[in-house]
């Protein structure tokens, strides 16, 4: 069988070696890659959805920048790109774009403890002299010293040339209360112009009611109750409850308050006061109207016209523990049984001691066993002592008056005492009385044209609960009283 003869030539190269096929494969390629890269950028174009980020192809050009508008424009034929680069189109990436103002960007700055706003500017990359001005400008509408850990400063900037990348401060913006903003605007190269902005906070009635499971504030918390609008309705309540023995599983409470909203509606921290509050606690029910009578005097009444406001409060602490009560007890330093001639209510120290009601400071000052101690004297012959206290507050001494709910001391363990806590005593004419069980007269009774407009009011205010919280309002009765839920 004859085989067939094969002839091994060598294949042309170039003068380093490469073969000459390659080379015109590459030839090729670099003629096709213009038609190729039209054909890509047509495709990715009509791929592209709404808020979805592409990268496009597009035409780079030296003397224009290269905006949103125009890479959303059709491909451009290949003859009139001189070369090609890539550029991000996304509207994400661009928020300056959205607002129509190109080159602007915010930086927001979050204070923290320490900061100032001068240093804030400088940290930022402002030139000594140029944050010196911003400050100097926004001092005429704010104390910089005012600044707070948790104010955000919003600092604007131009944009420069991109081949320098460089940013221009323009001004700065900050939201200094619920209701106000104070800005800082360049004028001119030199010099800032600082300017506020106020608005009109709204005022919107709203409710919460609940009933009690552990704890009152436990309750009100996931009723949606604001704190400083509690705390406001127990305040009102003190002079009749006693919240920590007078409160139990099953109680219930209704709150009518105003909600103060900024403009967007969003509920700022100052909501208040309480229009109208019922506490249902051990067989009692309690009703609130908070009305401002004709002598401009504005108070909590109950459904007689009764100020709630008595001459003493029973619990002049807040947030206190009853640690010991009145009567005989084992004294827990001297060891032997004696008689406790007050209540004592443990917590912090540095907690607040308020004045049970109005009074003349008697005594003020360093008192044997009770250590730091204010003794106050009150109408109708009553007195109280506060013992125990780290100190006595600023202006409190012998001669002063006060007005019930003044801050008169600070908790402490003073004196003959095993821990921080206030020792509390009530004097009638000369002899020692429980204070937990001191009925004292009302502040102030309603009569004549205050007791009708008075009732006119409550009954508004229980309407205006009923047809919020969605209950049926009863009818009202022939006397005027204000009428009730069913």
């Amino acid at each position: 069988m004859k085989r067939n003869t094969y002839t091994t030539r060598s294949s042309p190269t170039s003068p380093r070696g490469i073969p000459w096929k390659l080379l015109l494969l590459a030839m090729v390629l670099v003629l096709l890659l213009p038609k190729a890269v039209t054909l890509f950028s047509q495709f990715s174009s009509s791929l592209q959805a709404p808020g979805l980020a592409l990268l496009k192809i597009v035409p780079h050009d030296l003397n224009r920048r290269v905006s949103s508008q125009a890479d959303t424009q059709e491909s451009k034929s290949s003859d009139e790109m001189s070369s090609d680069t890539i550029a991000d189109v996304s509207d994400e990436a661009c928020p300056q774009d959205e607002a129509g103002d190109q080159g602007i960007l915010e930086r927001v700055v979050r204070v923290g403890r320490g900061d100032t706003v001068m240093g804030l500017l400088l940290a930022s990359g402002l030139a000594q002299a140029e944050a010196h001005a911003a400050v100097s400008a926004l001092q005429e509408v704010y104390n910089p010293r005012n600044l707070r850990p948790g104010h955000e400063l919003v600092l604007t900037f131009r944009a420069g040339s991109e081949e320098a990348g460089e940013e221009f401060f323009e001004g700065l913006k900050m939201q200094v209360d619920v209701n106000r903003n104070v800005l800082v605007h360049r004028e001119d190269n030199e010099s800032f112009a600082a300017r506020e902005e106020q608005w009109e906070l709204q005022h919107v009635p709203a409710v919460a009611h609940g009933r009690i499971d552990s704890s009152l504030y436990e309750a009100a918390v996931q009723s949606g109750l604001p704190v400083p609008v509690l705390m406001q309705m127990i305040r009102a309540y003190s002079f009749d409850v006693d919240f920590q023995r007078d409160i139990h599983p099953g109680d219930a409470f209704e709150v009518l308050f105003v909600r103060q909203v900024d403009l967007e509606g969003l509920s700022v921290c100052n909501d208040g006061p309480v229009l109208y509050a019922s506490l249902q606690t051990k067989g009692r029910l309690l009703r609130i109207y908070r009305y401002t009578a004709l002598d401009g005097e504005t108070d909590f009444f109950n459904e007689r016209g009764q100020s709630v406001r008595k001459t003493l409060m029973l619990t002049p602490i807040d947030g206190a523990r009853l640690s010991s009560g009145y009567g005989m007890r084992r004294h827990p330093i001297l060891g032997y049984s004696r008689m406790h001639k007050g209540l004592d209510f443990a917590a912090p120290t540095g907690t607040p001691i308020m004045a049970a009601g109005d009074g003349v400071v008697v005594e003020a000052g360093r008192k044997g066993n009770y250590g730091n101690a204010v003794v106050l004297r009150h109408p109708n012959e009553y007195r109280t002592l506060y013992g125990h206290m780290s100190r006595i507050a600023r202006g409190i001494k012998s001669g002063a008056r006060v007005k019930q709910g003044e801050v008169i001391g600070y908790v402490g363990s003073t004196g003959m005492s095993t821990g921080p806590h206030l020792h509390y005593e009530v004097l009638h004419r000369g002899k020692h009385v429980n204070p937990a069980s001191v009925v004292s007269p009302p502040g102030r009774t309603l009569a004549g044209e205050d007791l009708k407009l008075f009732r006119q009011v409550a009954s508004k205010l229980e309407g205006q609960y009923a047809a919020l919280a969605g209950k049926k309002m009863a009818q009202a009765p022939d006397n005027g009283m204000p009428s009730h839920f069913e």
